[in-house]
């Protein structure tokens, strides 16, 4: 439950209060379409603010291009954008912090070496397990049967969901959140062949560096390098079922969608955005302010910024031209038999 006043109270830049009573109160947040008397509503569009108000929603947050009734008893707040404002009223309706229960900051199953230093306000769950020499900054929670191996350093205020694994010497920056089930420093893919034909393990000696404001999602795994540092720069955001491999560096706030890879020794700059199931081979340059569409390939630097598309990856308009000629290519191929034999020449002419 949260009252306008409260809404009123985050000083966003991304809102301001129009009109309405303070004291009226949102259980929850529901979309447009399914607005009712007790929830806060977002809307971007006309019809979206006519089925809020029919639905006698009584928080509206509206796009400040829209036109407010002046006769409502609705509680209106404004944005430039809407999204923004979301993300700053969203985190008062956020009940997922319960699942990690803070009643007891040490769970009695969880075992934290003596030799670890934890900060204060640090909420450790059940069955998680800190090892030696540890830091772990101050209002970290980490979630249940969680892994953080000897000499790891997690920041100030970063959040280790469930069964999540922080490899030894691995460094995860303040502000951050690590989704469940992802592995950060994990070993990375290096063999040696012999002369047999078997492969023999090269070991993985380095780490990996998260920096401050980092969200990974569930199901990731971030490499450690071989004998260095794996690198996530600042601010960057990454979804589900990615994987980074060793000795890549991503610069700062990056956002790549679900099923993004990169290979080993990979750099990505500052500033990129990267579409779903998008891959980089190894040892390729990706400067900054560069965009990659979904299901991208890319096999050589990319120096300029820009969108892309595609494999061979092409600039983006290229690159979609060239996906719908595909679907010509079958009648094409026809047409150019039926030309060949009409003229009476063999396809090995």
């Amino acid at each position: 439950m949260i009252t306008a006043e409260v809404i009123k109270d985050l000083n966003s830049s991304d809102l301001s209060f129009v009109s309405g009573s303070l004291q009226a109160v949102a259980q929850k947040v529901l979309p447009p379409e399914k607005a009712d008397a007790q929830s806060l509503i977002f809307v971007s569009k006309k019809e979206q603010l006519e089925s809020a108000l029919q639905a006698q929603a009584p928080i509206i947050v509206a796009h400040k291009a829209l036109q407010l009734p002046a006769d409502s008893k609705t509680t209106f707040f404004q944005a430039a954008n809407v999204q923004l404002a979301m993300a700053a009223i969203l985190p008062l309706f956020d009940g997922k912090m319960n699942r990690f229960n803070q009643e007891t900051k040490i769970h009695p199953t969880a075992f934290v070496h003596p030799t670890a230093h934890l900060g204060k306000n640090v909420g450790v769950g059940p069955f998680a397990v800190i090892g030696e020499h540890v830091k772990i900054g101050d209002g970290c929670t980490i979630g249940a049967h969680t892994v953080v191996e000897y000499y790891a350093e997690i920041g100030d205020h970063t959040i280790l969901h469930p069964q999540v694994f922080v490899g030894a010497s691995c460094t995860l920056g303040s502000y951050c959140e690590i989704h469940p089930h992802t592995t950060i420093g994990a070993d990375g893919f290096s063999f040696a062949m012999t002369k047999e034909g078997t492969h023999k393990k090269i070991p993985q000696i380095g780490r990996v560096v998260i920096g401050n404001h980092v969200e990974i999602g569930a199901n990731c795994a971030i490499d450690r390098a071989a004998l260095t540092e794996t690198r996530i720069g600042n601010g960057t955001k990454m979804d589900n079922f990615c994987h980074v491999a060793h000795n890549v560096i991503i610069g700062d706030n990056c956002v790549m969608a679900a099923g993004f890879k990169v290979a080993g020794s990979s750099t990505v700059g500052n500033n990129c955005m990267i579409g779903g199931d998008a891959a980089i081979s190894d040892h390729v340059n990706v400067g900054d302010k560069v965009i990659l569409a979904g299901r991208s390939g890319v096999t050589n630097d990319v120096t300029k910024p820009g969108a892309y598309g595609g494999y061979p990856l092409e600039p983006l308009r290229d690159s979609l031209k060239t996906l719908a000629n595909k679907a010509h290519l079958t009648r094409i191929r026809k047409d150019l038999s039926r030309v060949m034999k009409h003229l009476g020449l063999n396809e090995e002419e």
